[in-house]
């Protein structure tokens, strides 16, 4: 177990140059023959992943997470539309010579993993999604007004009023994950720059206001969907309309939890995640 926090913490970020591009990554945990690949929420980086989620994770198999690119320490520009990201991705995978992968897609990261999954069956094994939405969902028309005022406060506070509910419970749930966050004293990531954020922003608004091009009921892989029962970020309700769509899939919605339910609840994500990966066919 000691081994597996000390990989989590301290693994170092190394660098993968492709098609002129170089990406900052992390891999770690228990050598598997399908790793656990991270897609991450907006102005996500490196740091911005729980370590007792990760290392939970990782003791039961490899664990890869990165910077897609113009994101934290990753060079090249961040496109403006989900599928420009994703075709990223998969650039960055196929350079690294994975066969299959199983997927862990947050928020923003969900979007990616559902086009991932969906256009390149063969390479996803299964698929965890937290906090995210399918295509075309209309409640994130709100989407920059709730950035803007969660842009107003101090940045503890911004993320307790995006990840967490107002709750005392909730809360201090929330101020513990800000300890596990910073518990990574060197070689950390580099905060989104503006170009990433301004081009994140637009790629998700207009994932809920472009014409659908994802056919999810083609996605036959096995998927976890996990979300918080008051998510304002991403609603809640998007949740289960991922889960009317996809036809192999298994949903649960953490109580009095925002859009950071797996923060909240990092022994129950934990616990339901490897079970799914483990034994879910």
């Amino acid at each position: 177990m000691n081994a597996v926090i000390d990989q989590a913490l301290e693994a170092p970020t190394r660098f993968l140059e492709v098609n002129g591009t170089s990406y900052a990554y992390r891999r770690f945990g228990r050598p598997s023959q399908v790793p656990l690949v991270g897609f991450q929420h907006f102005t996500g980086t490196l740091d911005n992943w729980d370590p007792a989620l990760l290392n939970g994770l990782a003791e039961a198999r490899e664990v890869i997470i990165f910077d897609n690119a113009g994101v934290g320490s990753s060079g090249g520009q961040t496109p403006d539309k989900v599928a420009g990201m994703t075709a990223d991705a998969v650039a960055f995978l196929r350079a690294l010579q994975l066969e299959q992968i199983d997927v862990l897609g947050f928020s923003l990261g969900g979007f990616i993993a559902q086009q991932l999954a969906v256009q390149h069956p063969a390479l996803v094994r299964k698929v965890i999604l937290v906090g995210t939405a399918p295509q075309g969902a209309q409640v994130l028309r709100g989407f920059p007004e709730l950035i803007q005022k969660a842009m107003q406060l101090p940045p503890a506070e911004r993320f307790l009023f995006i990840f967490f509910t107002g709750s005392a419970p909730s809360r201090a749930a929330g101020e513990a994950t800000l300890q596990r966050l910073w518990a990574r004293t060197e070689d950390r990531d580099r905060d989104a720059s503006v170009q990433a954020v301004t081009a994140q922003i637009n790629a998700i608004t207009t994932w809920g206001t472009d014409p659908v091009t994802l056919d999810l009921s083609t996605l036959r892989q096995p998927v976890l969907i996990v979300q918080g029962s008051h998510d304002e970020m991403m609603a809640s309700e998007n949740a289960y309309l991922l889960y009317r769509q996809l036809p192999n899939a298994m949903l649960t919605y953490y109580p009095d939890a925002a859009h950071g339910s797996f923060f909240q609840y990092p022994e129950l994500f934990v616990h339901q995640a490897n079970y799914f990966l483990n034994h879910i066919h």
